[in-house]
């Protein structure tokens, strides 16, 4: 039986991280089964930045407690500034699937969003 999480900095952090995590891989997911679901996915990217506001909250709670936290020490980069990216990223994405002039622009939005989660899940 695995062990309950406990409340925490941490745990919210990774709940939030998550929950970004599995709403961007349904936009792929939903992009790629439906080429024409572009302007669906652009307003599901934009609902998605609120999503990274929490995230960006959670990892600066955790940072207060910091001290004598190995997740935390552990991570060479900085959440908040890359959360700050995920949003500029989000929102082009959701411009270009919106703004194409006619043009398919949805496999470049996956291929870019399937690059993302690589790097997330590092």
């Amino acid at each position: 039986m695995p062990t309950p999480t406990r409340p925490g900095p941490v745990s919210a952090f990774k709940r939030e991280r998550a929950a970004f995590v599995f709403g961007l891989e349904m936009q792929a997911r939903m992009l790629r089964a439906n080429p024409r679901a572009g302007e669906d996915v652009a307003i599901r990217l934009h609902e998605l930045v609120g999503n990274v506001h929490r995230l960006k909250d959670a990892s600066m709670a955790m940072a207060v407690d910091a001290r004598g936290n190995a997740f935390v020490l552990a991570k060479p980069y900085n959440v908040p500034r890359m959360c700050n990216d995920l949003v500029a990223c989000l929102l082009h994405w959701a411009d270009i699937l919106v703004n194409t002039d006619g043009r398919r622009t949805d496999g470049i939005v996956v291929d870019s969003i399937e690059g993302m989660l690589i790097s997330l899940r590092l």
